[in-house]
């Protein structure tokens, strides 16, 4: 009896050792359970947390629209010969070939006006213009002649289209319109170049410059100029 009571009594001790050994090491589930808790916990922190502030950009400014328009160089710019002055000499040719210059026209008024280029819209009409008027102008003892950067061929062609009855004179690297400050740089939607200034000069019978016009509007002039001389 005494051997028996003994090894129940060792049985019951050493379940009781092994409940508290189980406690000791805790359940593998329900520290998984905590641990899951305890990362979803922190991931709602983390989610809570207010977003950092950004400093908003700048408004960009608005672009201001660049004007297509040609632009010309100013009046102020300009070097030529004023009302009063001798009128600078010139040896040119025609659409034939033949020389004009400024001493063949004394005694006689002389109406030298620049223009750009033969067989353009506003040219046309300026030298049309001048045509109608031309018997009216020879009237008063004017002479017209025509000034540009085009050659003889190209003048000789106009002036046939055109049936002027004035010459056209050939300045094709525009010394002399530069004499006359009717030519220098332009600039026509951001591009620079040297062209003609449209001008015109009444010159009278001793050589003297009487009348300028210049940043000449075609329609019109002819007329203008014929009420000048």
């Amino acid at each position: 009896m005494g051997c028996f009571r003994c090894c129940v009594k060792g049985l019951a001790v050493a379940k009781v050792a092994k409940k508290a050994k189980t406690k000791a090491k805790g359940n593998p589930k329900s520290k998984a359970k905590s641990a899951s808790k305890s990362s979803a916990k922190s991931k709602n922190k983390a989610k809570k947390k207010p977003a950092p502030k950004t400093t908003p950009k700048a408004k960009a400014k608005p672009k201001t629209k660049v004007s297509l328009k040609a632009k010309t160089v100013s009046m102020a710019k300009r070097r030529g010969v004023s009302p009063g002055a001798k009128a600078p000499d010139f040896r040119l040719r025609d659409g034939n070939g033949k020389i004009h210059r400024l001493i063949q026209y004394q005694g006689k008024k002389l109406v030298l006006y620049f223009y750009p280029k033969d067989d353009t819209p506003g040219c046309t009409l300026e030298a049309g213009d001048f045509n109608k008027q031309s018997k009216k102008m020879a009237a008063k003892g004017a002479v017209i002649l025509g000034v540009s950067p085009d050659n003889e061929v190209s003048h000789k062609k106009f002036s046939e289209i055109l049936e002027l009855n004035f010459c056209l004179l050939a300045d094709p690297d525009g010394l002399v319109a530069a004499k006359y400050g009717a030519y220098g740089e332009k600039t026509l939607f951001g591009t620079k170049f040297n062209s003609v200034f449209r001008t015109t000069f009444i010159i009278d019978e001793e050589g003297t410059i009487k009348k300028v016009f210049r940043d000449v509007h075609v329609k019109g002039h002819a007329m203008e100029v014929l009420k000048a001389l």
